[in-house]
């Protein structure tokens, strides 16, 4: 069996100390770029690699962040993911990441959180917090997503609501009346008294604020415009498919769709049908994934800054590690409309 290569094999290669070497795994410390880059050199062509049992019995800790989240079915998942690699690296850490069946939800998952090696985890919520003992682990956890965590957890979210209620309104205030929501539902009309009454979902959240965008122009809402889907793009494909094909339904000037993916779809199954995208029929996505840019024609989209959203996610989740016994905390990222050639 090969040696194993250690610290010190790197440090005596590239002829700096093992400090200088442990500085350059951490990206810590301060030293010049061709020192660096020299060390970075040397390990990979030494093939070392991290002793994690030895750093965790000497240090109490892994330097790894575990993220468990649901399938990558659609672009934001990988999106989210690459963006908490990047803020985790900027901080020292890498990452393990676990998925979930999101009809199964984030309880399948928990057992596998157990036997990996990290010093916490970020948890993606894709349904409501039913079971809260979710939220008690023997590790250090941050919740993200769209699900109130009642104070029990750290917790980074959108602004759901305002967001769609903000393209919405641009729709409407550039003369559209038949906006299409794709990824709603009508029974998303449901008074307050009984959105009080069970937990709002990402779907009811977005959908209140298309809502929101119409009664505030003294304009009611047309629920035959509001289609339930995967959010998937075939799910958008298919929602405005039924929405063309439906004789009892208005055709629409504009659709808003709740993420990126149902609108690729949409766009895809309007250019099929030779309905010119924007000139016939405007389209909106949410979450402002890579893919969004790189469409024909390019999405406009809400763009909730991802980014931001993941390094708050890893930075409230490090401070757990270490140590951190301050109130929980929510953070709510900003948002903006990002125009492209999807709309006039």
């Amino acid at each position: 069996m090969a040696k194993r290569v250690t610290i010190t094999d790197v440090a005596r290669e590239t002829g700096v100390s093992i400090k200088t070497v442990s500085n350059v795994l951490n990206n810590t410390g301060s030293m010049r770029p061709e020192t660096r880059q020299r060390v970075q050199d040397a390990i990979e062509r030494l093939g070392y690699r991290v002793n994690v049992s030895a750093r965790a019995m000497k240090t109490g800790g892994t330097k790894l962040i575990g993220l468990a989240i649901t399938d990558f079915c659609q672009p934001f998942m990988p999106y989210l993911a690459d963006s908490i690699v990047a803020a985790a690296r900027s901080r020292g850490y890498a990452v393990i990441t676990d998925t979930y069946n999101s009809a199964g939800g984030l309880a399948q998952a928990i057992p596998e959180t157990k036997k990996l090696a990290a010093d916490g985890w970020i948890f993606f919520m894709g349904s409501p917090i039913t079971d809260r003992t979710i939220l008690h682990q023997p590790y250090p956890l941050v919740i993200v997503g769209d699900y109130d965590t009642q104070g029990l957890a750290d917790w980074v979210t959108m602004p759901n609501v305002e967001a769609v209620r903000t393209a919405v309104g641009a729709l409407l205030d550039s003369g559209c009346r038949r906006i299409a929501l794709i990824g709603g539902t009508a029974e998303n009309a449901c008074p307050d008294a009984d959105r009080e009454s069970r937990p709002e979902t990402t779907s009811t959240m977005r959908t209140r604020g298309y809502v929101l965008a119409h009664e505030e122009r003294g304009l009611q809402v047309d629920w035959r415009l509001v289609c339930n889907a995967d959010w998937v793009q075939s799910g958008g494909r298919d929602a405005v498919a039924g929405l063309l094909d439906d004789p009892d339904a208005p055709r629409p000037d504009a659709v808003m769709c709740l993420n990126d993916a149902l609108a690729i779809g949409v766009i895809h199954e309007l250019q099929r049908r030779g309905v010119r995208v924007p000139q016939d029929m405007q389209v909106i996505g949410f979450d402002n994934v890579p893919d969004a840019e790189y469409c024909m024609p390019g999405l406009t989209t809400i763009d909730p800054h991802v980014d931001d959203y993941a390094r708050h996610a890893v930075d409230m989740l490090i401070a757990r590690i270490e140590g951190s016994a301050d109130p929980f905390r929510t953070y709510v990222t900003s948002y903006d409309l990002v125009r492209r050639a999807s709309t006039c």
